[in-house]
């Protein structure tokens, strides 16, 4: 016999006699595998990838081989004996917890319990089966269910050498469809894994892994999502960079240890880190120091970049905060949750050690955020659309508020732009009125600025006895034109859309849970509700009416969205009821918010 054959045989006769010396043992691991099967059956794919991640793999491939079978090979280190004994071992690993590994609780490939009727295993020129009826058959134990699925390798040959280890599963009948596609979030955290490739008769996916100390970006099928990584102690924080990163991530993050887990943080952002988990490894236990430092440490990593203008992920972290969820509510919640603990720690990081920069209760135009903090600032902060979650966020991250009065003293108003004088001006009267407050030079002026001025009317040139020679010019449909007639979105898409053909009328005052309603250019009916955002990757909400009545009529029933304004305005049209596009139910509001909308959008041409 060659060393690893032999090895395995060696394995197999020593369990073999401990089985005549304690029967029982063996049955109690078998009821073992059953309870792994209640609490491991959709996780498998995950621990079979942590354990390839662990073996140095750079490539993993899941082939579905049909008759409820599947085959999963890495290019890893080859098993050893050691290796060999730990799968046959209840609860054995030959890995430590911490370090280079991100597993140890030698679970991983015996949550294959939980699905498997046999398993045959290769690896450094030797293959061997894990099978119930041929290890009852080596013990002499005539009722097999008394016999574990993995503990006896049975039916140990030579092998040809294959690359890494290849295991080909054959499924319980009663866990038909074990073999699911997976999720691309389980290889963010990997150390070395480049490559998953899940191949099915009908389809398949890979997801590509490029990874460097500060990025990653998982490309799937053509689509991309970038994340950037904050790391600080024994968290790793992963941050969304794009609308597809932010699809993945949710509105309420997620919590990992280093393959995602249920719970959610409360923010925006993807936490790991070396954290205790529930048997079924599903969710945290957040009691347990070690959870609680990974949330700790998190909270610093994210309050170290939010409080430096400079940093790449700046300006993105604030804007992901304000259009995220309301860290209040997450903060008063009765239990001690990954999100409260997240949101606390990040509020004590804040308060300790303020940013250099403050709230405003004005909005800033981009010009004057450079004006009034000369240090850096994020622009988000102080955007008219972020005004009620930037107030939100004020009272949880303890920020300054900005002293309009000092800040002049200090500048010329001048250099501000004439939104912000006009804000100002009005600000300060309203101070004087309401509260009797004396103004300084400075602000009297910018009061006086705000006033309405008396206008001289324009004389027409006819007045004046000029003849119009020219003719009149040709009227502007652009998109643009007839948003700065219309200042209400509605209106301007209905005009918008009626000059392409269609005809429309407004009915967005009868409650009716649209907008508009009338015939497309081809004479189909339509209802239509309009959505107003800033950018194709801001996020947007539908009520629960509005969604009840686009399940009633997909297809019939279509969103049409108004991204930015001016010249670089865009109308776009989207199928609320695509069963791919990305959206997430918000229970704070009742609403459901569209993530990612734009890739699944057609954007109307200009006439």
């Amino acid at each position: 016999m060659t060393g690893p054959m032999a090895a395995v045989a060696a394995l197999r006769d020593v369990l073999v006699r401990e089985h005549v010396q304690a029967p029982g043992l063996f049955r109690e691991i078998a009821r073992m595998e059953e309870l792994l099967a209640d609490t491991y059956r959709d996780r498998v794919p995950y621990e079979l990838l942590q354990n390839s991640d662990d073996a140095g793999s750079r490539s993993v491939l899941v082939e579905d081989l049909g008759e409820n079978r599947f085959r999963w090979s890495n290019d890893g280190r080859p098993l050893n004996a050691a290796d060999v004994e730990a799968l046959c071992r209840s609860a054995s690993s030959t890995k430590s917890r911490g370090g280079d590994s991100i597993g140890y609780r030698g679970i991983g490939f015996k949550s294959l319990a939980a699905i498997a009727h046999r398993i045959d295993v290769r690896s450094a020129g030797v293959r061997f089966a894990f099978d119930r009826a041929a290890a009852a058959a080596l013990l002499g134990e005539p009722d097999s269910n008394a016999v574990p699925l993995i503990r006896i390798p049975a039916e140990v040959h030579a092998d040809a050498p294959v690359d890494g280890v290849a295991f080909t599963v054959t499924c319980r009948p009663d866990t038909a469809g074990a073999l699911r596609a997976i999720d691309p979030l389980s290889a963010l955290f990997l150390r070395n894994v480049t490559r998953i490739r899940t191949s099915t008769a009908t389809a398949r996916q890979d997801i590509l892994i490029e990874r460097d100390t500060s990025r990653v970006v998982l490309r799937l099928d053509g689509d991309e999502a970038a994340f950037g990584l904050l790391r600080h102690g024994a968290a790793t924080v992963a941050v969304p960079l794009d609308a597809r990163a932010l699809a993945m991530t949710g509105v309420r993050g997620r919590l990992a240890c280093f393959l995602p887990l249920q719970d959610e943080v409360g923010l925006p952002v993807i936490v790991s880190g070396d954290i205790l988990t529930d048997p079924s490894r599903t969710h945290a236990v957040t009691a347990d120091e070690s959870t609680r430092r990974v949330l700790g440490d998190a909270a610093r990593a994210i309050a170290e970049r939010l409080r430096s203008p400079g940093d790449p992920v700046f300006e993105r972290l604030w804007q992901l905060l304000l259009e995220g969820e309301d860290l209040r509510g997450v903060m008063v919640s009765a239990t001690a949750s990954a999100g409260k603990l997240l949101a606390v720690s990040l509020r004590d990081e804040m308060t300790a050690q303020r940013p250099p920069f403050a709230h405003s209760p004005l909005p800033l135009e981009p010009q004057d955020v450079a004006v009034v903090f000369p240090g850096g600032a994020p622009a988000a902060l102080y955007e008219p659309r972020n005004q009620a979650a930037a107030r939100a966020l004020k009272a949880v991250l303890g920020l300054r508020s900005v002293d309009f009065t000092a800040t002049l003293a200090q500048m010329d108003p001048a250099v501000l732009s004439d939104a912000l004088r006009s804000r100002l001006g009005e600000h300060f009267e309203e101070l004087a009125r309401t509260h009797g407050r004396k103004l300084t030079e400075a602000e009297s002026r910018l009061v006086h600025e705000a006033s309405p001025q008396e206008e001289t009317p324009a004389v027409p040139d006819t007045a004046r006895g000029i003849r119009a020679t020219k003719a009149a010019p040709r009227p502007d449909t652009s998109l643009a034109s007839v948003l700065k007639r219309w200042r209400a979105a509605e209106l301007a898409a209905k005009e918008y859309l009626n000059q392409l053909g269609w005809t429309l009328r407004d009915v967005s005052g009868q409650n009716v849970g649209y907008d508009l309603e009338g015939t497309d250019p081809r004479g189909k009916p339509v209802r239509i509700e309009v959505k107003k955002v800033d950018r194709p990757d801001a996020r947007f909400a539908m009520t629960n009416n509005e969604m009840s009545l686009m399940l009633m009529e997909p297809g019939g029933y279509l969103l049409a969205i108004v991204v930015g304004d001016g010249r670089h305005a865009r109308l776009m049209l989207l199928d609320p009821s695509k069963d791919d596009l990305p959206k997430e139910r918000v229970c704070r509001r009742w609403d459901w918010e569209f993530t990612d909308w734009s890739r699944f959008a057609e954007t109307v041409a200009d006439v």
